[in-house]
C-alpha cells in the first residue's frame, strides 16, 4: 500500500479558489418558460413591488375595484401595461 501526499503552495489554492467563485458567480440557471404564465406577466409580488404598494392593498384593489389580473392555478399575476393604463384611467 502506497500513500501519496500532494503539496500545493497558497498561491495555487487561492487561483483555485478565484476559478471556483468565478464560475460560481457566472453561473445561471436556465429559466423555464411555463406554459402557464405568459411572458408579459408578472406575478403578485413583482406588482408590489412596480405599484409601491402593499400585497393587502393590491388585493383590495383586485377585489374591490376591479384591477385587472390572471389567475392561473391560485397565482394571481399581472400585465405591467395594464397597471399602467389602470393608473392612468384613475387619476383625476
Amino acid at each position: 500500500m502506497s500513500v501519496q501526499l500532494f503539496s500545493h503552495s497558497k498561491a495555487d489554492l487561492e487561483k483555485a479558489v478565484e476559478i471556483i467563485l468565478k464560475k460560481a458567480t457566472d453561473f445561471t440557471l436556465p429559466v423555464k418558460k411555463t406554459e402557464e404564465q405568459p411572458e408579459d406577466l408578472i406575478s403578485q409580488i413583482e406588482a408590489t413591488k412596480f405599484l409601491h404598494i402593499s400585497v393587502p392593498t393590491i388585493i383590495d384593489w383586485r377585489k374591490n375595484k376591479s384591477l385587472p389580473h390572471y389567475n392561473f392555478n391560485g397565482r394571481y399575476y399581472y400585465s405591467k401595461k395594464e397597471l399602467l393604463e389602470y393608473g392612468k384611467n384613475r387619476r383625476m
